[in-house]
C-alpha cells in the first residue's frame, strides 16, 4: 500500500532541504528530495506491505528540515477481507423470497493526479571583485601610482521550481462463465444448482509508476444476498489478475 503525506512550510530545496520518516511497524522508512518553493507544498509517500492479521495500527510521521505536516500521526485499521464468504450452498437450499436487485452505485475513484516540484539553479554572476593600488619609482627616483580591478565572480543565483504534473488511471474488467463442470450449461444460461467461474482482470496505467502500486485485492458481492452481508475475496492469480478461490465446497474443487 502507499501512505502520503503533504508537507508545506518555508521552502525545501538543495541547500535546505527536507526529509519525511514514516515509522511503521518498528520500520522507518525515509523520503528525501522533498523540495517545493515558499508559499507551497509537496506530497510525500512511501510503500510499505501491511501484516497479514488485522490489527490497529500507528504510524509516525517526522519531517526534518523546513516545512511540517498536520499529519505526524496516522492511524490504521487492518481488517481481513476473508472472513465473510457465503455459506456452504445444499441442493434443497431454496430462497422463495429471491428478487432482481439493482446493482448498488458506490462511489468510484478511478484516476488520481498529483504534482513533483523540481527545483534548478537559476544563475545569475556578479563581480564582486575590488579595487587594488600599486606604485613603484623609476630611475629617476619618481614615484607612480596606479589602480586597477581583481575579479572575483560570484554565483548570486536562487533556486527555481518547475512543477511536473502526474496521473494514475484504474481500469477493471469483469467476465463470469459457466462452471466447466456444469452438463446444464447453454452459453451463459444454466439451471440452479450449478457453479459459475469469475475471472477479473484490472490494471493501473501511470506516468510515475513508482508513485502506485498494482491493483491488490478484488471482491465480490452477490444478487442473491441484495449485493451485500455475504462476499468473496477473490485470489490473485498474476499482476492484475483475480479468480474465485478454490471452493471446498465443490465436488471438484473448481473456482
Amino acid at each position: 500500500v502507499i501512505t502520503a503525506v503533504t508537507v508545506s512550510g518555508g521552502q525545501s530545496d538543495p541547500d535546505n532541504p527536507t526529509r519525511v520518516s514514516f515509522n511503521i511497524d518498528g520500520r522507518t522508512y525515509n523520503v528525501g528530495n522533498v523540495y517545493y518553493p515558499n508559499g507551497d507544498s509537496q506530497l510525500a509517500w512511501v510503500k510499505w506491505t501491511t501484516p497479514a492479521t488485522e490489527q490497529d495500527m500507528v504510524i509516525n510521521v517526522s519531517v526534518r528540515g523546513p516545512g511540517g505536516t498536520d499529519k505526524a500521526t496516522i492511524n490504521c485499521k487492518i481488517v481481513d477481507l476473508d472472513k465473510n464468504p457465503p455459506p456452504n450452498p445444499v441442493a434443497d437450499d431454496r430462497n422463495d423470497s429471491f428478487r432482481h436487485e439493482p446493482v448498488p452505485q458506490r462511489a468510484e475513484k478511478t484516476r488520481a493526479d498529483w504534482s513533483v516540484w523540481r527545483p534548478w539553479w537559476q544563475e545569475y554572476w556578479v563581480d564582486r571583485g575590488h579595487w587594488e593600488r600599486d606604485s613603484w619609482t623609476d630611475s629617476d627616483g619618481k614615484t607612480h601610482t596606479s589602480r586597477y580591478w581583481v575579479s572575483n565572480w560570484v554565483d548570486e543565483g536562487w533556486w527555481e521550481f518547475d512543477l511536473n504534473r502526474y496521473s494514475a488511471s484504474f481500469s477493471a474488467n469483469m467476465n463470469i462463465t459457466c462452471d466447466s463442470k456444469n452438463p446444464t450449461a447453454t452459453g451463459s444460461t444454466m439451471k440452479s444448482g450449478y457453479g459459475i467461474n469469475q475471472k477479473v482482470s484490472a490494471s493501473v496505467s501511470t506516468n510515475q509508476s513508482s508513485a502506485v502500486s498494482k491493483p491488490q485485492n478484488a471482491v465480490s458481492y452477490f444478487p442473491e444476498f441484495g449485493y451485500k452481508i455475504y462476499y468473496r475475496l477473490l485470489e490473485r492469480i498474476g499482476d492484475g489478475s483475480f479468480e474465485f478461490k478454490k471452493n471446498h465446497y465443490s465436488t471438484y474443487k473448481n473456482r
